[in-house]
Formats: structure tokens, sequence, C-alpha cells
């Protein structure tokens, strides 16, 4: 029995434009502080993936139920949102601490990098789980175990 109901690059091909928005969130994020001079405070409130992330998921399970998908192919796709997203953070903090770019992605004062880095990894995981259960909750409510049993979509 496969994990998966397609190769896990397959799930990337169909992911792309949400990795692409989150993407865009982190660039923005990024900028925000060194760029614009807006202060942390503030420009939280405009750009987060935690918030991107679960309407980017909600779409793809929407998306998933009504082309007859799976609760595999839901599981794919927020894997590959969710650490494509931690990954976007992760290079955020690199450059931020590394590089000196004083950005979101650091607090001030704050020495260990890689143990920042690395909670983000175990967050990418967390975040998965989390956001195939949300877009588990969205397929069932939007009928795909129905169209999944039928074997066609619609």
């Amino acid at each position: 029995m496969k994990l998966l109901n397609q190769p896990f690059r397959q799930y990337f091909r169909e992911a792309r434009l949400g990795i692409a928005l989150l993407f865009l969130v982190a660039v923005m994020r990024f900028l925000f502080q060194p760029l614009f001079q807006i202060p942390q405070d503030q420009g939280t409130h405009w750009v987060s993936l935690t918030i991107m992330l679960p309407i980017i998921m909600l779409c793809y399970s929407v998306r998933v139920a009504l082309k007859g998908g799976t609760f595999r192919d839901l599981l794919a796709l927020a894997a590959w949102l969710a650490l494509s997203g931690m990954l976007f953070v992760m290079l955020g903090i690199a450059i931020d601490d590394f590089g000196g770019v004083d950005t979101y992605y650091t607090v001030p004062g704050e020495s260990n990098t890689w143990g920042h880095m690395l909670a983000h990894v175990v967050e990418g995981v967390i975040l998965t789980l989390l956001l195939w259960g949300i877009g588990s909750v969205v397929y069932l409510v939007a009928g795909g175990r129905k169209r999944a049993s039928a074997g066609s979509p619609p």
C-alpha cells in the first residue's frame, strides 16, 4: 500500500501557485522592515505566513474534493505547503542572522540561530499534520469523500 496516490513531485506541480503565494508573502515580510521601515508590530499584521497557509490549504482542499481526490492527496499538498513555508522562513532567518539584515524573522538579541531554525523544522512537520486536519474537514464538508468513492470527478 502506497502512502500517496501520485509521486510526491506531482503534488508540487499542483501546489505551485500556493507555494508561489507563500514565497511572495515571505518576501514581503522580509522587505517590510529594511526597505519600507515599517515597525514589526505593524508590519506583521499585514503579512503572515501563519494566516496564509490555512487559507491556501482551504482552497486546495475544495479543489481536491471537487476533483474526486482523496485524503492522501491532501496530505501531500499539506506537506508541500507547510515545508515550503518553513523553508522560506528558515531562509529569512539565515539571511537576517548571518547576513546582518534586520527583518521580521528574528528578534534582536536572540543568539541561538540554529535552535531557531531547528524549531521551524519541527514546526513544519507539526504544521503539515495541522493543515492536513484542516483540509480534511473542508474536504468532508465539500463532499469529497462521496466523489472519491464514486470513482470519478463531477
